[in-house]
């Protein structure tokens, strides 16, 4: 099987297939220029990947390298579920590849040509995980610089995907080449053209002509060439009657107009902003038009309790019926809870929610979950009465803060002494996330102000606080850090990729292999910033890992 890349004199051909690249097979030629793309089968883990390879010629490019090599760095630091996930990077016969996740469908440029009659909600709801995703990228210091329709993938269930960080800036490092000019002209907000400094503003203008070009079907900006393109962006404000002439519904026209002001400081400051905007005009629209679009649901508002008495005959019957049991009463909801030694544990209802980055529709019966993680004292509790040993390094000075340094087994152990059980990852994301698929508990605006996070701004060092610390980041069941603080186990188990396997081969003695057990864990810790926590993201652990900010609750079956 071919390993390099064939050539004629100085014309550079696609690899003779099948071909192999580390432990990649590479099966189909998929295109590409200076970096050529295949469909490739991972041979050890055995799934289909993505290969980008540059080429040779490229390769000898020192700018061209050094690019590639800025969007493999940045690319394998971002997780979210709006963007593509890079697997591995390597480099063999001195060319560099990047390994990504194979997406099926097609780019949101193709969709747009196709003339496709999509909904307009469901233009809206690509609009926002693609604004969701950009505002992920500026929480992580970074800038695209290239947002168009073609760097944008959509899949068969509309499912968004933001791709080509080939020319990102980081708070570290810009790579621009001479005469380059970033971005693609009809996409390029006009003080870029002017040689300005660039800020993520770039990005919310970029933004606002591809939400014109969905909301439309047709650019923007039309000019023949680029001299024409750059004068219009930098003398015109975008034409508006073609949104008119698609009745295109006003507060759409004005989030577009705002998104691309000509002057920076007209316009809509943050890409989080223009992502709420999206997603209020979106919760408007009438329920039966909206639940046609499965990714993109608005929050699910719950009604206040009219009549305190008729609140106050609920929470006597379920005493009644329970004889443990009470309901905390908000002025936005109540939940019931119940109480023990080992502290509160409040009702996730029974009914759908969204999971996942795609916020698929699931249902679940009710149960409980703790309210706060499991804390020292009630493990040291355990521990006395089973005679398992504490955990390394366990602090008996620190009652109220989350138990640590203990495995799967030791938190199953626990669970199990206390008449519960670990919970599952789909419960987990339902005691966190409430039934409406929010990023955070929450809701969908990052604040890292609300959980025990690395970059909260409230607090300088890194650290573990008490369990039921950060109320204001409480899920919408009542249910405390369930973000940050610590990481949680769960009961599932998890396939894991190169990544984490090298990761934690330098941790454990004997190194973990793919065969060995592995579990999800939730949440992220004190030591993670808030764009790294997520509720839908899932980190992979060996079971036999055990750390300082992983820790576990427990839930309880009604």
């Amino acid at each position: 099987m071919r390993t390099i890349c064939s050539s004629v004199g100085n014309q550079e051909q696609p690899l003779k297939l099948p071909a192999r690249i580390s432990k990649y097979e590479l099966q189909k030629y998929l295109g590409g220029g200076m970096s050529e793309v295949y469909q490739a089968r991972d041979t050890v883990l055995g799934r289909t990947v993505a290969v980008k390879l540059l080429t040779q010629q490229a390769s000898a490019n020192h700018d061209t390298r050094a690019r590639f090599l800025l969007e493999a760095r940045v690319s394998s630091v971002i997780q979210h579920e709006n963007i593509i996930t890079a697997y591995d990077y390597g480099e063999q016969d001195g060319m560099p590849f990047l390994v990504l996740e194979f997406l099926t469908g097609r780019t949101l440029k193709e969709l747009i040509a196709s003339g496709e009659d999509l909904l307009l909600r469901r233009r809206v709801s690509i609009a926002i995980q693609l604004a969701r995703a950009l505002a992920h990228v500026h929480a992580l210091n970074m800038i695209h610089r290239d947002v168009k329709p073609d760097n944008v993938h959509v899949d068969a269930q509309f499912r968004v995907k933001l791709m080509d960080f080939g020319i990102v800036k980081t708070g570290e490092v810009t790579l621009t080449q001479a005469g380059y000019a970033l971005g693609t002209p009809h996409y390029v907000a006009p003080e870029v053209i002017m040689g300005r400094p660039v800020t993520p503003q770039n990005d919310v203008y970029s933004f606002g002509v591809v939400l014109f070009e969905l909301l439309t079907g047709q650019r923007a900006i039309q000019a023949e060439s680029a001299e024409q393109i750059f004068y219009r962006i930098l003398h015109d404000d975008i034409p508006f009657a073609p949104m008119a002439e698609k009745q295109v519904p006003e507060e759409l026209q004005q989030i577009v107009r705002s998104a691309t002001a000509r002057d920076p400081r007209d316009r809509t400051p943050v890409m989080a902003d223009v992502a709420l905007q999206l997603e209020a005009w979106l919760e408007a629209q009438p329920t039966q038009e909206r639940s046609v679009c499965a990714t993109a649901a608005p929050p699910i508002r719950r009604q206040r309790v009219p009549n305190r008495w008729i609140a106050a005959s609920a929470a006597v019957a379920l005493l009644l019926a329970t004889g443990v049991a009470y309901f905390l009463l908000s002025a936005q909801q109540a939940v019931a809870r119940i109480d023990d030694d080992l502290g509160e544990m409040a009702f996730v209802s029974d009914g759908p929610f969204r999971h996942g980055p795609d916020k698929t529709p699931l249902t679940l019966s009710g149960f409980y979950i703790d309210v706060t993680e499991v804390r020292n004292e009630d493990y040291e509790q355990f521990c006395q009465a089973t005679g398992r040993p504490l955990p390394p390094g366990f602090e008996r000075g620190k009652p109220g803060y989350p138990v640590v340094n203990v495995t799967i087994d030791d938190a199953r152990a626990f669970a199990a002494w206390a008449g519960k059980r670990l919970p599952t990852e789909k419960e987990w994301q339902k005691a966190a996330r409430g039934a409406d698929g929010r990023s955070y508990p929450w809701g969908d605006t990052p604040s890292p102000s609300h959980a025990n996070v690395a970059d909260n701004p409230d607090d300088s060092w890194q650290h573990r606080v008490s369990v039921d610390a950060y109320r204001a980041g409480r899920s919408p069941f009542e249910v405390l850090q369930m973000i940050g603080n610590v990481r949680e186990f769960t009961a599932d188990r998890g396939t894991p990729d190169i990544a984490a396997i090298r990761k934690y081969q330098s941790m454990l003695d004997p190194s973990p292999t793919a065969t060995d057990p592995w579990v999800v864990v939730k949440g992220g810790s004190y030591l993670d910033k808030l764009a790294e926590t997520s509720i839908p993201m899932i980190e992979i652990v060996p079971a036999r890992y055990r750390a300082p900010d992983l820790g576990f609750r427990c839930v309880k079956d009604r």
